[in-house]
């Protein structure tokens, strides 16, 4: 499948689990069930891998939807807390969320990077028409996407807390929450600066941008497929 289709497959796909109500979310899971068993095993670690990074993000969604979305009580007998639609409201939200990782990560996991970068190119070819330069936008876009991966290569490597010395003042207990936020904001300060320190270093390198192609003419029959099959069930 041309790489700009697949592109244009998964923006119908966000944006119909974005939009959607639980019908939509049921198809877009059975859908993905479908796109990932096939596949190697590796692949679905790596979206896991995804939603694990995100888990404070979901956490925070989650307290915000509960805590402050206006409905009938969890537990009648307090005052106020969480809500039965701020649990419907949050639950579905998360899982959009999570459907739409695993579509990122389908995504990326299946699209060499050069195709990728071209099929970006050629979506952004409306900016050519107004002067904008585009071909600037996909080699930002391949820089961000090589200072991902070497983001994450420091961060598997980074020292440990003791080997660093990176224990928090002797006024807060090792074991408490404030001791591990203190260790996390540690862990990230260094994090900065070994990129800042590896971003000075690195040398200047060439950045070849894929000449884009237009896709096959029959290939369009997909996401006008999947547009319909999600106007169906009620986008």
């Amino acid at each position: 499948m041309h790489p700009v289709i697949k592109i244009i497959l998964f923006l119908i796909y966000a944006a119909a689990i974005a939009f959607g109500g639980v019908t939509t979310l049921l198809a877009g899971a059975v859908l993905m069930l479908v796109l990932y068993l096939p596949g190697p095993g590796e692949r679905l670690l790596l979206a896991f891998r995804m939603l694990r990074r995100m888990r404070w993000f979901f956490l925070s969604i989650a307290l915000v939807y509960l805590l402050f979305t206006p409905g009938r009580l969890l537990f009648s007998a307090w005052p106020w807390g969480p809500t039965l639609e701020g649990l419907a409201g949050g639950g579905l939200r998360i899982a959009s969320l999570v459907l739409i990782v695993f579509a990122v990560n389908l995504l990326l996991r299946t699209t060499p990077r050069p195709a990728l970068i071209s099929a970006i190119l050629w979506c952004l070819t409306p900016l050519a028409w107004v002067g904008l330069p585009r071909e600037r936008l996909a080699v930002r876009i391949a820089l961000t996407l090589d200072a991902v991966d070497s983001v994450q290569v420091i961060y598997r490597h980074r020292p440990r807390d003791d080997e660093h010395g990176a224990e928090p003042p002797v006024n807060i207990h090792p074991a408490s929450l404030k001791a591990r936020l203190w260790r996390i904001g540690a862990t990230a300060q260094r994090l900065v600066s070994a990129v800042i320190e590896q971003a000075e270093s690195a040398p200047v390198v060439a950045i070849e941008v894929p000449r884009p192609s237009s896709p096959a003419l029959l290939q369009w029959l997909y996401p006008l497929l999947l547009g319909a099959l999600f106007m169906v069930l009620g986008w």
